[in-house]
């Protein structure tokens, strides 16, 4: 296999109270590109830079739910990989909460703590900053405000994934669209952009990388994690032939189990969202 992943950029591969499977190649590595497509360009230290490394556990790992059981196994026709992270104890990293995860670990492995902040159901902001002062979440009826539990210290890498799980309680694809820039123009779609739907039940489906021909057709890697309950974050694919979903706008997007995608969909987590005075 290829050159293992850099803990210091996924952090969480460095923590040995996670059970996640072992890492053994990366995004990039696993997918090269279709004949004639040449991977789109992405600034360095990006989201969408952090997500081409991403690490894969081996090929035929199965995806598991939170309790550890299988709900694909490893030869399913539409799974191409399974990201190695946690899926967590309990039932939360559904959907869009797999993005929220993997964008606060970016910012997490970039050193940059003081830009993790996201939204609850109820638009409250959670910046990570609070909650390394001491402060925690805490529910009243349908909404969550911030009480003052303990002293403001350095935090670990425990510290924030135990904010992580109290920013998935707490939020959904709705606030997750509250936090998120809406990206107008297709012909702008990075790795790192996502499409999220709100309406029903709500689904998330992640860019996890774009490549593109000089006639300027594109495909893109597409990742998910189902929910009900919460599952490994993979790479889909379609059937056993590719990998590379077409990106052909102003059609949709179609995946299986996933469902289609509208354009209007297309969402972005800018790098910074500046907190309130607290």
């Amino acid at each position: 296999m290829g050159q293992a992943p850099d803990a210091h950029r996924y952090r969480w591969l460095s923590a040995d109270n996670l059970k996640f499977p072992a890492p053994v190649d990366s995004l990039d590595a696993r997918f090269p590109t279709p004949p004639g497509y040449q991977r789109v360009a992405v600034a360095p230290g990006s989201f969408g830079e952090w997500l081409r490394g991403l690490p894969l556990a081996a090929p035929g790992t199965p995806v598991l739910n939170n309790s550890g059981e299988t709900v694909y196994p490893g030869d399913d026709p539409y799974v191409a990989a399974v990201v190695a992270i946690d899926v967590g104890a309990g039932d939360l990293q559904q959907s869009s909460d797999a993005i929220t995860r993997l964008h606060a670990e970016w910012l997490w492995g970039s050193d940059k703590p003081d830009a993790i902040s996201y939204r609850s159901a109820s638009k409250l902001d959670m910046p990570f900053s609070r909650w390394a002062k001491g402060q925690r979440l805490l529910a009243s009826g349908p909404n969550v405000f911030w009480v003052v539990k303990g002293k403001p210290r350095d935090p670990t890498y425990n510290d924030f994934r135990q904010y992580i799980d109290a920013v998935m309680l707490w939020s959904n694809n709705v606030s997750l669209a509250m936090r998120a820039s809406h990206v107008a123009d297709p012909a702008q779609l990075t790795a790192g952009d996502f499409f999220l739907q709100t309406r029903g039940k709500g689904h998330a489906l992640l860019v996890l990388d774009v490549a593109q021909k000089p006639t300027g057709e594109r495909v893109a890697l597409l990742g998910q994690a189902l929910q009900n309950p919460a599952q490994s974050m993979h790479v889909m694919r379609l059937g056993q032939a590719t990998a590379w979903f077409s990106m052909r706008p102003p059609n949709h997007v179609l995946t299986p189990r996933g469902g289609e995608f509208s354009w209007a969909d297309l969402e972005r987590l800018e790098p910074k969202l500046e907190p309130k005075d607290e």
